[in-house]
């Protein structure tokens, strides 16, 4: 048994939305958005870039501290997305603002120059009241082992029918995602340091092993200052020892389950095209052999250290 070595848990992604309660603060902070792109950028964020993308119902501010043509060298910390719409059957028309964050992008001194902004040009919708009054639209969180290989252990979850591994035309095994994508809440697992490098982007560790398990979660109806609050989503992901799991019979259709796990479109997906006892014999099985690395309390005792790194 191998020391397992898992970095610190990490908000990899939040989106946080506040109601804009009026046209005429809708207006000021359009004309806002439009004023720190078009006048001040080099005055408000020298080496960095601000760029907008208007749409249809909604217009978007990318934030970079730090910008380059070169897309590798690009690095976007935040974006601000003002939009309006109408309430069917009524005529009220509901106006936010979504800010995004990527706190794992964060460099020092980058968030509070942004929030600084915020507070300074957006008083009205100012960071530290969408922390407090907001509501959470999207959550990313992730933790990263640096022992255990992507594809070399079977993830899943308990009720769940849905996973995809995603494949390249050389048929290179990438992404398993657990869950639907339009669930509001899956799970990713990927390998993070060939990420990087396809990205030609800075690796995070030495590790030649650097595996990313992710859950992404939407509609959250929650406050970021009452995240410190949450369940432990990483406790829905079950994680089975793949060689454990080979050795607990040599029956055929059993060998070829693990295989379709890993190789396929992952376990739920496998075991959701087994018919009914099979399916749940399949199912205690692997739950006879869970990954002794995978400590979901464990990665749960950083939270606080991980909300710190949004907080006011």
């Amino acid at each position: 048994m191998s020391l397992n070595i898992h970095r610190r848990l990490l908000v990899d992604r939040i989106g946080i939305t506040g109601k804009i309660v009026s046209q005429d603060l809708y207006k000021h902070v359009y004309s806002v958005l439009h004023w720190m792109t078009e006048k001040e950028q080099q005055h408000l964020l020298p080496g960095g870039r601000m760029m907008l993308s208007p749409e249809e119902y909604t217009t978007r501010l990318d934030y970079y501290p730090v910008y380059s043509h070169k897309k590798a060298d690009r690095r976007k910390i935040a974006d601000i997305t003002i939009g309006a719409h109408g309430i069917p059957g009524l005529k009220t028309v509901h106006r936010y603002l979504t800010l995004g964050l990527y706190p794992s992008q964060f460099k020092a001194g980058e968030f509070e120059h942004l929030q600084a902004l915020l507070d300074l040009y957006l008083d009205d919708i100012n960071y530290a009241k969408l922390y407090a009054y907001g509501k959470v639209n999207h959550l990313e969180l992730a933790s990263d082992t640096l022992t255990q290989k992507h594809h070399s252990f079977i993830a899943y979850r308990k009720y769940c029918s849905k996973s995809h591994i995603y494949k390249d035309d050389d048929g290179y095994l990438g992404t398993t995602y657990i869950g639907s994508l339009e669930s509001d809440l899956f799970f990713r697992v990927y390998d993070k340091r060939k990420q990087l490098l396809d990205k030609q982007k800075p690796l995070i560790t030495d590790s030649p092993v650097h595996t990313r398990i992710e859950v992404a979660m939407g509609r959250l109806k929650r406050s970021p200052a009452s995240l410190i609050h949450m369940s432990n989503p990483f406790s829905k992901l079950q994680v089975t020892e793949l060689e454990q799991a080979k050795a607990l019979s040599d029956d055929q259709n059993w060998q070829n389950f693990l295989t379709a796990c890993l190789t396929a479109d992952g376990a739920p997906d496998a075991l959701a095209a087994l018919p009914a006892y099979t399916r749940t014999k399949y199912l205690g099985m692997l739950d006879d052999v869970p990954a002794w690395w995978w400590k979901p309390d464990l990665i749960w005792e950083r939270l606080p250290e991980a909300l710190a790194r949004i907080a006011p």
